[in-house]
């Protein structure tokens, strides 16, 4: 039996249990958000033993290197030593604005607290959003890395503990804290006239704001599509301000998703385009034509995601193009064997 040290809190891991369900077992505060490995929320260093293979396939050599592994996926074989990465990069912040841009979507609006000189983000990353308990999410970011603020967009969950509370409890001036910025799907300007897709479902659309407008705003000058899915209208939001970008800017076109449902066909946001953003996301690509030098940015469900990710790269487009931001959402921890903590 493993035994795990972190901090003050030494924990011996139950059989088949993770080094994040142990720790959580024995009352450590861990940030964790998907538990599936996909976030990276619970990215930990290990200081003394030997982490799992599994638990540090995918990550990039120099974090392997320094002995980074995620904790959702550790199952050791040995006894570990353990601490936070960059836990000097966790920074408190204030809730200053809530908005709500559908039913089911609110808008919400961070101010770092204290001197913020040495942060800087790429639109389209994502923090680790924790509140006063520990109960930590991740968030993909829309605002641009000059703003004073930082905007993420939280569709409510059925069940979701942490979008529950940002849609009905939260109140502007509650205090939390982020970890971050993390991420690597956000727009480079190394080829200014390559084209750009960029398809989201929900608040997918999140991150994909940020990335056409810092592609904008950096002056590209190749055309970017944008498609934006949902299953009926109600589930899409923002399609006045994207209209208005879209209308405003010549190389910018914008394409609202639905699979059904009526639209409003008020004048103020382009008409809805029935089908699946699937279809829609291999009609933009050969309209952009030149698929080999198209940069894809695809955010959002993480079936569909691994879906367009497969549909871009059979229709021509590299896989060092397609840059992706798969929403997972948060697995229960797992029930605990035991009551009694080492």
């Amino acid at each position: 039996m493993a035994i795990v040290r972190f901090g003050d809190i030494s924990c011996a891991l139950e059989p088949g249990e993770t080094v994040l369900d142990g720790l959580e077992r024995a009352g450590a505060s861990i940030p964790s958000s998907c538990r599936v490995g996909a976030c990276r929320s619970c990215l930990v260093q290990a200081r003394a033993g030997a982490p799992t293979e599994a638990s540090r396939r995918g990550l990039r050599e120099t974090w392997r290197q320094r002995g980074y592994f995620l904790a959702c996926l550790c199952r050791p074989q040995e006894d570990l030593e353990i601490a936070l990465v960059g836990a000097a990069a966790e920074r408190p912040a204030t809730v200053v604005e809530l908005a709500r841009l559908s039913p089911s979507v609110t808008r919400v609006r961070l101010a770092l607290s204290g001197d913020r000189s040495d942060w800087t983000h790429e639109p389209g990353q994502f923090i680790n959003l924790a509140r006063a308990d520990g109960l930590t999410r991740s968030y993909s970011l829309a605002s641009l890395a000059g703003e004073p603020l930082l905007e993420l967009h939280v569709r409510r969950m059925l069940g979701g503990r942490m979008s529950t509370w940002l849609h009905e409890q939260v109140r502007v001036g509650d205090a939390v804290r982020v970890r971050g910025p993390l991420g690597e799907c956000f727009y480079t300007p190394d080829a200014p006239d390559a084209p750009l897709l960029l398809v989201g479902v929900g608040t997918g659309l999140a991150p994909l704001w940020g990335v056409a407008r810092e592609a904008l705003r950096q002056a590209h000058r190749g055309p970017i599509a944008l498609v934006h899915g949902a299953r009926d209208p109600s589930g899409l939001y923002m399609r006045g301000e994207l209209t208005s970008l879209a209308r405003a800017t010549p190389q910018l076109r914008y394409i609202a998703s639905t699979l059904d449902g009526d639209d409003d066909d008020a004048a103020d946001h382009e008409p809805i385009a029935r089908g699946t953003v699937l279809d829609h996301a291999r009609a933009e690509l050969a309209r952009l034509g030149a698929a080999a030098d198209t940069r894809v940015f695809l955010c959002g469900d993480p079936e569909l995601v691994k879906s367009l990710k497969r549909a871009m790269f059979l229709a021509g487009v590299p896989l060092r193009g397609i840059l992706s931001d798969a929403f997972v959402t948060a697995a229960p921890p797992a029930p605990a064997t035991t009551t009694n903590s080492a």
